[in-house]
Formats: C-alpha cells, structure tokens, sequence
C-alpha cells in the first residue's frame, strides 16, 4: 500500500563529495538504519579524493524505496519523500536540472503542485540547508509545469 506524501524535502550533504552509500554510511554511524533520504544527485565527485566525473553530475542514486518512511526531517518524515544534493552551498546546473525534473516526477506521482516542495531549513529553523532559495527552486519548478 502507498503510503499518504503531501511533501518533498530537499537537503544538502554538506559534504563536496559523497554518493548513496557513503550517506548511507554516515546514517548507519549515526545509529540509523541506514540511508534516510529517498535519493541523492550526484555532483561528480564520489569519494574525497576523486576527479569531476563529468558522467556522474547530476545522476540520481536510489535511497531508501518511496514506500518507507524516511529519516531525513524530524516531524515530517511519515508524510514527505526526502531528496539530497551532493554538495555544501553550490550545486552543479546538471544536479539541478536532475533535482527539477525528479521533483516533477514526484509531484505528478502523488498529485502536488510546486508549493509542497520545501528546502529543509523551512522545516526546522536549526537548519540552512539545502542553502538554496527554495522560492527560486519552486519558481522552476512552476515553471516546468505550465
């Protein structure tokens, strides 16, 4: 059974480097049971020590199933799919034209429109990531959908 999602949550890793199962990792030392986003865009750079990747901007690794709650914003986390970019404050455009059309996929998927996309720091005011103007994102992402 699909479970109710009323919301999309975008983080960052504030990390420069990272993939899925690195996050993985740093969830599962933090006590978790593992990834708590729902997917995670690559910037390029998977390990601290590698190369731009050009062929690896911007893809899209699969967390934790859109079927299972995720572990990513306390107090929403029942209700929202969460999303992360690989990065700190500054995103490739190839991360963001993924992170556009993957939020699109999901808001056509369980019928919501560009206001149900939030920036992680909307949700906890501890927060500042995903450091993007989220009003700049959702403007897009209206945008896509006209």
């Amino acid at each position: 059974m699909e479970r109710l999602v009323d919301m999309v949550v975008i983080h960052c890793s504030d990390s420069t480097w990272g993939d899925a199962a690195v996050i993985n990792q740093w969830h599962l030392e933090r006590g978790w049971s593992g990834i708590g986003y729902h997917g995670v865009f690559l910037n390029g750079h998977r390990t601290s020590r590698a190369e731009y990747n050009p062929a690896e901007d911007g893809i899209l690794e699969s967390g934790r199933p859109l079927d299972v709650v995720g572990a990513h914003c306390k107090g929403h986390n029942s209700r929202s799919v969460g999303l992360c970019l690989i990065g700190t404050d500054s995103f490739t455009n190839a991360q963001m034209d993924a992170a556009c059309q993957k939020v699109q996929e999901l808001l056509r998927h369980f019928n919501l429109d560009p206001d149900a996309v939030y920036g992680h720091y909307e949700l906890d005011d501890h927060k500042t990531c995903p450091n993007i103007d989220m009003d700049i994102f959702r403007e897009k992402l209206w945008e896509l959908k006209s």
